[in-house]
């Protein structure tokens, strides 16, 4: 489903800030050894990489915005496989690799609040209404290049693949492409292949903006929008798996024709504003979000979800 995190250097991964709740780690430092006459020995030079990891808790799991439900009406809640990814606390971990020639790879991962197992298993057997067990847990993998076009304009370019422990039908890659100028981002992130939280073609369209405040207080705003792939084999207007299409007022999602809106070709999901600081003398960061919800892929509205997060990093 979407991940493009701030906190994640290559911004990959379908969440962003915003949809998942995100957050920010601090970096490790290293102070210089003292010589045995006390004087400061010579600075050496700084390695080419730099390392951040984090484990977070979140109040919940938002994923780009969608916080009431994926489906086309009435939300169904985890216990029918509906959003949001966690309605509960939800533990989430990272690492990330950033090297000075502008290369960057990362892993970022998130328990689930329900079984994408089940969920994609119920797509052939219809017959599955229970989607509690097994929890999944997503495990995003990204790369990414940053170069430089001219002055404050660089660009970046990278893909993320996107693993679910206890899922099936799930996993996909997704393209990353953006630009940035100064404290504004721009990128779009293409799926790459029909999963049951997308169709191969969606786009996750993301203008960043970044702001440092007074007190290490760090301002973010994520303004979020999707172009999306109207058909595909698990969302859609037909059921590939029986050649059945939908009826009029109606959609196919996931495991069956539902009545309610039809799938949408894009429109707003969601804008997201954030604070995070470090506590002073510590390694914890706070974050809090404020997601005013837009529309989901069936252009139904989305309600406004406060998240908060505590980051320990390491």
């Amino acid at each position: 489903m979407e991940r493009t995190l701030t906190t994640h250097t290559v911004s990959l991964s379908r969440r962003t800030l915003g949809t998942c709740a995100a957050a920010l780690v601090s970096l490790l430092a290293c102070a210089p050894a003292l010589a045995d006459d006390a004087a400061p020995a010579p600075a050496e030079p700084a390695g080419p990489w730099t390392i951040t990891k984090h484990i977070d808790l979140a109040s919940r799991y938002v994923l780009r915005g969608v916080t009431t439900t994926y489906g086309n009406g009435q939300p169904l809640g985890n216990a029918g496989a509906d959003a949001p990814e966690s309605d509960q606390a939800a533990l989430q971990w990272g690492i990330d690799f950033v090297h000075s020639s502008g290369w960057s790879f990362g892993y970022w991962a998130s328990t689930i609040n329900y079984s994408y197992k089940q969920l994609g298993n119920s797509y052939s057997d219809r017959s599955i209404t229970e989607f509690q067990k097994p929890r999944s847990v997503e495990n995003d993998l990204y790369f990414a290049y940053a170069g430089n076009i001219t002055g404050d304009l660089g660009y970046n370019l990278g893909m993320t693949g996107y693993y679910y422990a206890n899922g099936s039908h799930a996993n996909a890659l997704e393209t990353k492409a953006g630009l940035t100028w100064g404290a504004l981002s721009f990128n779009a992130q293409t799926l790459l292949n029909d999963v049951v939280w997308g169709n191969k073609g969606d786009t996750y369209w993301t203008l960043v903006y970044t702001k440092p405040l007074p007190y290490d207080i760090t301002f973010s705003s994520t303004l979020g929008a999707y172009t999306y792939h109207r058909e595909g084999k698990y969302l859609g207007t037909r059921d590939t798996a029986t050649g059945t299409a939908c009826g009029a007022g109606a959609a196919f999602v996931v495991n069956g024709c539902f009545a309610g809106n039809g799938p949408s070709s894009g429109g707003l999901r969601h804008l997201t504003l954030g604070l995070s600081a470090p506590f002073p003398n510590s390694s914890i960061t706070w974050s809090l979000q404020a997601i005013l919800g837009g529309y989901n892929r069936f252009d139904v509205k989305q309600g406004n979800q406060l998240v908060g997060m505590l980051s320990l990093g390491f």
